[in-house]
């Protein structure tokens, strides 16, 4: 009798060993399943691109964004990322990856008043101008920069933000991969419709009416001269006064004068038009 429980015991507990060998093939052949399952779908997903290049960017979701302006912040959302300035709640621009067929749809479709390419800016940079008609935006700043094989759309609302302060984020921008081109001469942009250049990296102290006050950092005697000779340059302003500290310039169709001074590191302009009714 003893001899026959044994037997029944050792075939109960063998047949229990094969019952678990064949539960621990299933969960591991139902593992591999699934993990070759997400290897061929991802392959898919990365593959796939409509025709007309509206397919959507494989690179959002590893985007690292900085730039040299403290005040201005961002927040990721849904579309890409939101820009705010501290201490006020009201959004002042966007960044988003397009594709060249979502660029195109946005130049086309908007009002756009003015091209150029950036010229020394960090990354392959083209400026499109937008006319807004609303309360509290007058332009809208459109960038399209070319981040290795990837295309950001960055847009800034003026006055929202200040002419300086929209082009210190954009000459300032860093993705980091790939690294960011960095010129070793100061760079100069037009603010708004105007044909003045400005040196980029003005930080605004006062903004009121036909006077300007900026701080900048690199002013220094030498710089400042540098910088009336490429207002001369341009062929649209010609100095009729001034030298050292304080220069006095005409547009060359005698509708605009400017007078720039630099006390320190703080840079003033004086706008004036003689031909302005009042």
């Amino acid at each position: 009798m003893r001899s026959k429980i044994r037997s029944s015991i050792r075939a109960q507990a063998g047949l229990n060993v094969k019952r678990r060998i064949f539960e621990l093939k299933n969960v591991v052949l139902t593992a591999l399943f699934v993990i070759i399952s997400a290897g061929l779908l991802i392959q898919l997903q990365q593959q796939y691109q409509s025709p007309n290049g509206s397919g959507q960017s494989q690179a959002v979701n590893e985007l690292s964004l900085n730039w040299d302006l403290e005040s201005i912040y961002s927040e990721k959302n849904e579309e890409g990322y939101a820009f705010f300035e501290k201490g006020n709640l009201e959004q002042v621009g966007m960044a988003e990856f397009v594709t060249d067929g979502e660029k195109n749809k946005i130049i086309n479709t908007s009002a756009m008043n003015m091209a150029k390419e950036m010229v020394n800016f960090p990354y392959p940079t083209s400026l499109y101008i937008e006319h807004v008609k609303m309360m509290d935006v007058s332009l809208r700043y459109h960038f399209f920069v070319e981040a290795g094989k990837e295309t950001m759309h960055f847009s800034f609302d003026y006055p929202k933000l200040e002419y300086s302060e929209i082009f210190q984020v954009i000459s300032s921008l860093d993705v980091i991969k790939p690294k960011p081109y960095r010129h070793d001469e100061q760079l100069y942009v037009t603010h708004g419709y105007g044909s003045l250049p400005y040196p980029v990296g003005l930080r605004p102290v006062e903004l009121i009416g036909d006077k300007e006050k900026y701080v900048w950092e690199q002013g220094v005697p030498q710089q400042f001269k540098d910088y009336i000779e490429k207002i001369k340059s341009t062929g649209i302003w010609k100095q009729i006064k001034g030298g050292g500290s304080s220069y006095t310039l005409e547009s060359t169709d005698g509708t605009e004068i400017v007078e720039i001074s630099l006390k320190e590191k703080e840079i003033t302009y004086h706008y004036s038009y003689p031909n302005r009714e009042e």
